[in-house]
C-alpha cells in the first residue's frame, strides 16, 4: 500500500467514526431530552427518579455506557468512593424501599435525583468534547485548506549551515528568507570545489601519532581486521531479517520524506515485501564496483532547525537509502569495535599518574584496598574512585559516540527534541543526543567545582568545526581509510558516494546538476562514519600528546578541559596542528575558552565566550542563561506558531511543545542535575515565566487562555477546565506539554548551593581516615602475627597530606560525591487522593495502553512517570468533576489510528 493510499486508509475510517459518533450524539440527546421531559411531568418525586432510572438504563441497554442489567444480580463490593453506575446500582435498590418507607424524606430523594441527572450531564459533555476532537483532528489532517505541516527536527550531521538569527517575523516570505538564498550560495561556493590536501603530510602525522611499540600493535591488528571485513560483506547477503533491521534504522534519521517513511514502515509489516528488497539490495551489493548515483541528480533541499540552521538534505530513492545506510551501518560498527579496542589497549594513555609503590601498599594494608580495584581501566561493579567514574562516562557518553554499537541503533549529532522519535525498544537504553549534550554540561560544571575546590583552578576551551559536513576535504577522509586499511574496493565506493550528483528541487525540471567535490551528505551513516574516522585521529593525537588528556567530543563538538592549563594548551596546539593539516577550520563564533579560580589564562588559548544553547559559562564557574539568545528565539517562535496556527490547533500544539516544552527546556539544560543548584531552576522557570508573557500578552502569559479563546472563537464552546489541555490526546485532550511542571517538580529537591556537597566530602574523608589510622595504631581488626612481619616503615600509618592525596584515584567518598552532582535530582514527591486513585481504576484497559509507558492507566500511580502523576494530582480532580472520571471521552469513539499516524511524522518548521 503507498503512502497516500495508507493515508486515505486512514482518513476513511477517521470519517466513519466521526460520523457514527455524530449519529450517537444525536441519538442521545434525544434520548435524554425525552426522558427529561417526563420527568419534569411527573407530579411524584420518587415516580421522577424511576423515570430518570429507566432512561438511564434504557440507554445503556440500547449503546450507551455500561448497563445495569448486565451486572451480577448479588451486589459486590465496591470502593469507598463509588463510580457512577454503582450510583445507579444502590439507587435502583433503594428506591424500592424509599416508596414504602416514609422515613426516606426529601433531601435524600433530591440527592437521588442530582446524581442522575449529573450522569446526564457527564454524558452530554462527553459527546460533546468527542465531537469537538473529532472536529479538531479532521482540521489537523486538512490543515484547515492550508499546505500540510512541514515537519522534522536537526538530527545528524552533514550539511549544517550556520543562520544569522538578526531576522524578525516581519522578514518571513513564502518562497522562503533571503538568509536561506544567502547560505545557499555559500554552501554551493563550498562542495562544489575540491579542497586538496597535502596526502605525504597526512600520512607522516598518522604514523608519528600511531608509531608506540602499543599503537602499532592494535594500527597492524586493525588493518588486519579490516581487510577480512571487506571480504566478509559479500558472503552475507541481504536477508528479510537485515532489511528491516536496517530500516528501523533508517527510520531513527532524519533523512526520507514523511511519504518516504510512511512506505518505509509498509514494507516492514509485509515478509514477502521485504525478501522482495532484500533481493535488489543484493543485487547492488554484488555489483558493487560499478555501483554509482543515478545521473540525472539526486534531488536536495534545504531545511531551517529549531536551532537557527539550515541545511541540505538529500531526497534519494529509498532502496538506495536501504543499501547506502546499511552499508554505513556495517562499517560503523566495525569501526567503533576496533577503535574501542584502541581506547582499552595500552596505546590509550588514561592519564594516571603512577603512585609509589609504598602508598600502594599502604593503602593495602592499612586500608584494605585492593590496589587492581582502583586502577582507571577497572569496570567491575560501580565506580570506586572519580578516575573511574571519569573513564567510564567517557568509555559510554562521549567515545566515538555517533558510531552505533550495532545495526539496530543510529545516532544523530543535532537533535534539539528527544520524545517525537519512534524509536525501537533497544534504542530508548541508550543516551540520545540531548541527554549526552547534558551529561556534558553537568560534567563541565562538576568538574568546575571539584577542581576549584581540590586545586584551585580549571581551565577549559570549547570549539567546533566551521561547515564540517560541507566542508570536508574528500582527500584527507581517503588518505585516512587509506591509513587504516580500508580494502581498495570499498575506498573506491566511498568516493563515488561522496561525489554525488545534485540539483535543488526548489529549482524545478530545469534544475543544474553539479558533482559534489567536497563534503558528505547530510544524514547518512556513511557521512557519520567517514567523519569520525577522521576525528578519531584527532582524539588519539591529543590523548598522545598531552599525557592522557580525553577530548569530549560530540561529532565536531568538542570540549577539552583540565586543572594545568598547559595540558590543556598542549591540547589546543595538536588540534590546530591536525586542523590545518586535514583542511579544516575552528568555528570563531563557537570557540572560546577560560579559566576559573588562582590560575590565568594560557595566552595560547582561544579567546571567547564558551556557550551552549542558551547558555554561556560564566566566569563564577555557572552555566548562566543568555537572555538575549532567548529573545531572539521568542520572535522565531511567534513567527512558527503562526505558522502553524493557520493549519490547526493540533498543528499549533505541536509546534508549541516541540519548541517551548522541548526545545527551550533541553537548550535550559533540563532534567537538571544536583550541580547546578536551585538557583538555576529559579532562573529557568523566570525565563520560562517571561517567555509565555512574550507570546501571550493578552492572556496574561496563559496558553491554556490562549488557546481557551481560539477555541471559544472557532467551535463555541466555552469553561473549558484547564486540565483537559493537559491531558493525553488518547484520552481526548489536547496534551499540551507543560515546561513549568518540569522545573517545579524538582526546584524542592535540589541544594541551594553545591559546594556543601564538597564540603560533606571533606568531612567523610576525615572521618574515614581517622577510623582507619585508629584501628591500624590500636591493632583493632587487623592480623597482629602478619603485622609483626611488616617493615618499620609500614608500621608507620599514612599521612593525612599522603591520603588527601589520592581524592581522585582512591577515596570512594569524593566518587560518590562526584556522581551526586552528576545526578538528575528525583521529583517531589506528588500524593495520590482517593478520589484520584478510584478514578485510575476506571480507566479502560485500551485507553491506558495507548498513554504509553508511564502514562495514565489503571496500572496505578507507581507506573506513572513523574510528570503524569503531576499533571493527574494539579489537574485530575476538576476532570472527575467534569466527566466523572479521567476520560473525557469513551475508549473506542476516538480515531486513535489517525492520532497515531499523524503525531508520527516529522515536523518541518517553516522556511
Amino acid at each position: 500500500m503507498s503512502a497516500s493510499a495508507f493515508s486515505q486508509t486512514l482518513n476513511s475510517i477517521t470519517d466513519t467514526k466521526l460520523q457514527v459518533l455524530s449519529k450517537q450524539h444525536g441519538d442521545f440527546a434525544a434520548h435524554r431530552d425525552k426522558t427529561v421531559a417526563q420527568a419534569e411531568r411527573a407530579t411524584d418525586h420518587r415516580e421522577k427518579i424511576r423515570i430518570l432510572l429507566e432512561g438511564i438504563n434504557s440507554w445503556h441497554a440500547n449503546g450507551g455506557a455500561e448497563p445495569v442489567r448486565d451486572r451480577p444480580a448479588v451486589p459486590i463490593p465496591i470502593p469507598t468512593l463509588a463510580a457512577p453506575t454503582a450510583d445507579v446500582c444502590n439507587i435502583s435498590l433503594f428506591l424500592n424501599q424509599a416508596r414504602q418507607d416514609p422515613s426516606v424524606g426529601k433531601s435524600l430523594l433530591d440527592r437521588w435525583e442530582k446524581k442522575l441527572t449529573d450522569i446526564f450531564r457527564k454524558e452530554t459533555i462527553k459527546f460533546e468534547y468527542a465531537e469537538l476532537f473529532g472536529k479538531l483532528l479532521m482540521q489537523w489532517v486538512s490543515g484547515s485548506g492550508v499546505r500540510p505541516a512541514r515537519e522534522t527536527m536537526a538530527k545528524t550531521t552533514g550539511d549544517g549551515i550556520e543562520m544569522d538569527d538578526s531576522y524578525v517575523a516581519s522578514d518571513f516570505e513564502s518562497i522562503g528568507r533571503k538568509e536561506m538564498h544567502e547560505q545557499r550560495a555559500q554552501f554551493e561556493s563550498i562542495v562544489f570545489k575540491p579542497l586538496d590536501t597535502d596526502t605525504g603530510a597526512i600520512e607522516e602525522y598518522l604514523e608519528d601519532i600511531f608509531s608506540s611499540k602499543e599503537a602499532q600493535r592494535q594500527l597492524t591488528d586493525c588493518r588486519g581486521r579490516l581487510a577480512l571485513f571487506g571480504k566478509s560483506l559479500f558472503d552475507n547477503p541481504f536477508t528479510p531479517e537485515t532489511v528491516k533491521s536496517t530500516i528501523r534504522s533508517l527510520l531513527g534519521a532524519d533523512l526520507l520524506s514523511n511519504e518516504k517513511r510512511t512506505t518505509l514502515q509498509e514494507f516492514m509489516r509485509d515478509k514477502t515485501v521485504l525478501g522482495e528488497v532484500a533481493d535488489v539490495l543484493n543485487m547492488h551489493l554484488f555489483s558493487l564496483s560499478s555501483w554509482s548515483w543515478q545521473e540525472e541528480g539526486v534531488p536536495v533541499e534545504m531545511r531551517r532547525h529549531l536551532n537557527g540552521k539550515y541545511r541540505i538534505y538529500m531526497d534519494e530513492d529509498i532502496i538506495q537509502a536501504i543499501f547506502l545506510h546499511f552499508i554505513g551501518l556495517k562499517w560503523s560498527v566495525e569501526f567503533k569495535g576496533i577503535f574501542t579496542g584502541f581506547f582499552n589497549s595500552r596505546a590509550w594513555n588514561t592519564g594516571a599518574k603512577p603512585l609509589p609503590k609504598g602508598i600502594i601498599r599502604k593503602m593495602q594494608e592499612q586500608f584494605n584496598q585492593r590496589p587492581e580495584e582502583y586502577l582507571p581501566t577497572y569496570s567491575i561493579g560501580s565506580e570506586k574512585t572519580v578516575d573511574q567514574k571519569r573513564r567510564r562516562m567517557q568509555s559510554e557518553m562521549f567515545f566515538m559516540n555517533q558510531l552505533p554499537d550495532d545495526l539496530d541503533h543510529t545516532r544523530s549529532y543535532d537533535d534539539d527534541n528527544e520524545d517525537d522519535a519512534e524509536e525501537s525498544d533497544h534504542q530508548h537504553t541508550r543516551a540520545t543526543p540531548v541527554k549526552t549534550k547534558q551529561t556534558l554540561l553537568r560534567m563541565v560544571t562538576t568538574e568546575c567545582l571539584l577542581n576549584t575546590t581540590l586545586h584551585g583552578k580549571f581551565t577549559i576551551v570549547r570549539s567546533d568545526f566551521s561547515w564540517f559536513g560541507p566542508g570536508l576535504s574528500h582527500t584527507s577522509l581517503v588518505t585516512v581509510l587509506k591509513f587504516f586499511g580500508v580494502p581498495k574496493i570499498w575506498i573506491d565506493f566511498f568516493q563515488r558516494f561522496l561525489n554525488a550528483p545534485v540539483k535543488f528541487s526548489a529549482d524545478g525540471p530545469t534544475a543544474t546538476v553539479q558533482t559534489r567535490r567536497r563534503g558528505v551528505p547530510m544524514s547518512h551513516s556513511i557521512s557519520d562514519l567517514l567523519g569520525e574516522v577522521l576525528l578519531f585521529t584527532m582524539d588519539f593525537a591529543v590523548n598522545q600528546k598531552t599525557n592522557g588528556l580525553f577530548l569530549y567530543r560530540i561529532h565536531d563538538d568538542f570540549w577539552l578541559w583540565d586543572k594545568d592549563e598547559e595540558r590543556v594548551a598542549t591540547a589546543w596546539k595538536e588540534m590546530t596542528k591536525f586542523t590545518k593539516l586535514v583542511g579544516l577550520e575552528f568555528n570563531k563564533q563557537k570557540t572560546g575558552s577560560s579559566c576559573i579560580g588562582d590560575g590565568t589564562l594560557h595566552p595560547s588559548l582561544p579567546r571567547g565566550d564558551i556557550k551552549w544553547g542558551f547558555l554561556k559559562f560564566h566566569q563564577t564557574g555557572k552555566f548562566m542563561i543568555d537572555q538575549s539568545q532567548v529573545d531572539l528565539h521568542i520572535t522565531e517562535l511567534k513567527l512558527q506558531l503562526s505558522a502553524a496556527g493557520k493549519q490547526s490547533i493540533f498543528a499549533w500544539v505541536t509546534a508549541y511543545n516541540k519548541y517551548v516544552s522541548s526545545f527551550f527546556v533541553n537548550n535550559f539544560c533540563f532534567p537538571t542535575a544536583h550541580c547546578f543548584g536551585q538557583e538555576h531552576v529559579n532562573t529557568v522557570i523566570e525565563t520560562l515565566e517571561r517567555i509565555h508573557h512574550a507570546i501571550f500578552p493578552e492572556h496574561h502569559g496563559s496558553v491554556t487562555e490562549y488557546l481557551a479563546d481560539w477555541i471559544k472563537r472557532d467551535f463555541d464552546i466555552t469553561e473549558i477546565p484547564e486540565g483537559w489541555f493537559y491531558w493525553p490526546i488518547c484520552m481526548g485532550g489536547l496534551e499540551v506539554k507543560n515546561p513549568f511542571i518540569v522545573a517545579n517538580s524538582v526546584r524542592e529537591e535540589l541544594c541551594k548551593d553545591p559546594s556543601w556537597k564538597l564540603k560533606e566530602a571533606f568531612g567523610a574523608e576525615e572521618v574515614q581516615y581517622t577510623v582507619a589510622k585508629d584501628k591500624w595504631e590500636t591493632g583493632r581488626g587487623s592480623d597482629i602475627t602478619r603485622r609483626e612481619r611488616i617493615s618499620v616503615e609500614m608500621r608507620e600509618f599514612l599521612s593525612f597530606e599522603e591520603f588527601t592525596g589520592l581524592r581522585e584515584q582512591r577515596l570512594t567518598c569524593w566518587a560518590l560525591t562526584y556522581k551526586d552532582l552528576l545526578c538528575e535530582p528525583p521529583s517531589s514527591r506528588v500524593l495520590m487522593t482517593r478520589e484520584i486513585e478510584a478514578a485510575m481504576k476506571d480507566v479502560s484497559g485500551g485507553t491506558g495502553k495507548l498513554t504509553g509507558k508511564g502514562g495514565i492507566s489503571r496500572k496505578g500511580w507507581a507506573k506513572m512517570n513523574d510528570y503524569w502523576r503531576w499533571v493527574v494530582a494539579f489537574y485530575g480532580p476538576g476532570m472527575v468533576d467534569m466527566w466523572g472520571g479521567l476520560e473525557v471521552v469513551r475508549p473506542g469513539q476516538l480515531p486513535v489510528g489517525m492520532v497515531s499516524f499523524w503525531r508520527s511524522r516529522k515536523i518541518r518548521w517553516e522556511q
